[in-house]
């Protein structure tokens, strides 16, 4: 019986020695790469070790093709906000197969978009600078354009001298207020764009000219969002209830001076003044070169959709109270407006030329206001661009809006500057 379970224990012990030599064997040959798989059915896969720099090479080029396609975690600061709220590229606005920009106008390659811009303009001497950084990492850049000056020029009828005297600046900002901006052709199609700025340029012989393209790029690209469409009106900066600032309520003359505004309301004006990285970018300007500064021009739409008819008009102070100390100029302005229009050809359209009080309403913080009243710049005006409707129409009537009415308004405006400035030289001719 004992010689039974004996021979019993050393069957089992064997068995078990059996399973742990073929086990080693197994690891043996993985590790010397000799398993046999469908890639390698001799077995006779190479090591590391033996393997030539070839072999290494196409090992890492099939390891690369393995990819995983895993999705970030990470969300965008305006997604953080609402989270209903998606922000998406239009399509309009990404890169062609060629690299170029695209012919809407984008705050992913505004500086790109107006170098080509400027390309256009041969005589004219361009310098592009960043002035700011928004919340959503788009820059706010400004384009300082003067003639190519030459060495000499006649101060009296014999004498030459080698500096030529400064010019004034114009000081134009485009995109404050972004409603309506993306059907507004002449401040969002590159196309158009180029027709509007050839108007500003044709008086580089008389002054400067300093623009900001886009001033609130968040706003703009939120006014391509399904659920806000073309009535945004603010930034993308994040507030207590909803996000958003209006840009144009948020200089420092007379600021939220009506009533308390929520955050969630297209007028919310900010926590406080110049709270907002866009309305430092303009103030900088003003700071600097405010000695300098003629005219102080806000370009925006006037309403949201074409279907909304307040018509084209060049505004002036005040909002914040309807008494006015300083219209006398404003109102010669308006005269010449007024002539220009009525010898136009098509003498249909009238263009209103009225203070910020009386189209608005009492305001508070506008951009127009502070220019004129904490730096004293001697014209600052609001050029508001009325739409007009484009589908069912053979022709773009916007863009005969732009050649026939701001034309003549720009060339109006800026020539009346120019003879205000240099009143005593007019008369002489």
């Amino acid at each position: 019986m004992k010689m039974v379970r004996f021979v019993t224990l050393v069957a089992i012990f064997n068995v078990y020695l059996c399973a742990i030599r073929a086990e080693n064997k197994e690891t043996e040959k993985a590790d010397n790469w000799t398993i046999t798989t469908p890639e390698y059915p001799d077995g006779k896969r190479k090591n590391s070790a033996n393997r030539s720099p070839k072999d290494q090479s196409e090992k890492k080029i099939l390891r690369n093709k393995k990819v995983h396609h895993l999705r970030s975690t990470r969300m965008p600061p305006m997604s953080l906000n609402q989270l209903d709220d998606p922000v998406t590229t239009p399509t309009k606005w990404t890169k062609s197969n060629s690299g170029t920009p695209p012919n809407t106008l984008s705050p992913y390659a505004i500086m790109e978009q107006m170098k080509i811009v400027m390309d256009c303009f041969p005589h004219a001497n361009a310098t592009f600078e960043t002035i700011g950084r928004t919340v959503e990492y788009n820059d706010i850049i400004i384009v300082k354009i003067t003639d190519r000056k030459q060495r000499y020029f006649r101060a009296d009828e014999s004498k030459y001298i080698d500096e030529v005297p400064e010019k004034k600046i114009i000081f134009i900002v485009h995109g404050l207020s972004v409603m309506g901006m993306t059907k507004m052709l002449h401040l969002s199609s590159i196309s158009e764009l180029k027709i509007l700025m050839s108007y500003y340029l044709n008086h580089l012989d008389k002054f400067d000219i300093f623009l900001i393209p886009l001033a609130n790029p968040d706003g703009y690209s939120l006014s391509h969002n399904v659920e806000y469409g073309m009535m945004w009106n603010k930034n993308a900066s994040p507030q207590e209830a909803c996000r958003g600032v209006y840009l144009d309520r948020n200089f420092d003359v007379s600021w939220n001076s009506t009533r308390q505004i929520s955050s969630c309301s297209q007028l919310f004006p900010g926590p406080a003044p110049f709270s907002e990285v866009e309305t430092n970018a303009v103030r900088n300007i003003f700071h600097y070169f405010g000695h300098k500064i003629l005219a102080y021009i806000n370009v925006h739409s006037g309403t949201f959709d074409d279907k909304v008819f307040k018509g084209d008009a060049i505004l002036y102070p005040r909002g914040y109270t309807e008494l006015q100390t300083d219209d006398d100029k404003y109102i010669d302005l308006k005269g010449e407006v007024d002539e220009s229009m009525k010898n136009a050809s098509f003498q249909v359209m009238s263009v209103a030329v009225d203070t910020l009080y009386n189209w608005y309403g009492k305001i508070s913080g506008s951009s127009v206001d502070y220019a004129s009243t904490v730096y004293g710049i001697p014209y600052a005006l609001e050029f508001v661009m009325q739409l007009y409707q484009e589908e069912g129409t053979n022709y773009s009537i916007q863009h005969f809006a732009l050649t026939e009415i701001w034309n003549r308004l720009i060339d109006t405006v800026f020539n009346n500057m120019w003879k205000s400035l240099h009143g005593n030289e007019v008369r002489k001719k």
